[in-house]
Formats: structure tokens, C-alpha cells, sequence
């Protein structure tokens, strides 16, 4: 459960630069489709374009703190974000659904009380 509450958080963390990838990514001009080749599904290992905008700005902001190595994993753990958030956006809530409240009350330890 940790796991996925995780990638929830990841997903939500880059939330707000989706607005920057997205002006980004409507500023860029698009490359001409080519006849020759059919238009293939892309591969899930390979980031979105939304995800290569995104990209770009950490390559803005930290390139020269950052390899291209490390550039690369940050785009595909960007792109597996939005993936969840994909996936988080696919389960229906209805109107009465909460979010789940765990409380558990520990007691205090017995050592922590010197005077006993």
C-alpha cells in the first residue's frame, strides 16, 4: 500500500509544471507526418511528448547540475507519473467516497516514564 500511495504523491508533485510542459508543447511546431511510414503506437517505455516537455524544463532549470543519463531516467519516471495520473483519472468516485483516515493511537512506552 505505501507503494502506491507513492506514486499518488509523485503524480501529484508534478502537477504544477503540466501547465508549463503544455505551453511548451503547444509553442514547439510539429514535425510534418511522412507518407512513407506508418504512424506506430508509441512503446510504453518511450515518454509522451508531454512528458519530454517537462523534460526539457528540468533541463532548463538543472542541465548543467545533471548527465544526459540522468536526464534520461528523469523523463521516464516523469513519463511513468503521468502514466498513474492516466491511471488515477480512470477510477470513478461516487459522490460519498473519502479518502481513507487511518488513525492508530500508540501508547506511551513504559520507559519513557523515569518516575515509575
Amino acid at each position: 500500500m505505501p507503494t502506491a500511495r507513492r506514486r499518488v504523491l509523485q503524480s501529484l508533485a508534478s502537477a504544477p509544471l503540466l501547465p508549463a510542459a503544455w505551453a511548451h508543447a503547444q509553442v514547439a511546431p510539429a514535425a510534418p507526418p511522412t507518407a512513407a511510414s506508418p504512424a506506430a503506437p508509441p512503446s510504453p517505455a518511450a515518454p509522451g511528448p508531454v512528458a519530454e516537455a517537462l523534460g526539457g524544463v528540468v533541463q532548463h532549470r538543472y542541465g548543467s547540475q545533471l548527465g544526459a543519463e540522468d536526464l534520461a531516467e528523469v523523463k521516464k519516471v516523469i513519463a511513468e507519473n503521468l502514466r498513474s495520473a492516466d491511471r488515477l483519472k480512470k477510477v470513478l468516485l461516487g459522490n460519498g467516497d473519502e479518502p481513507v483516515t487511518l488513525f492508530q493511537a500508540e501508547p506511551p512506552a513504559a520507559a519513557t516514564r523515569p518516575d515509575r
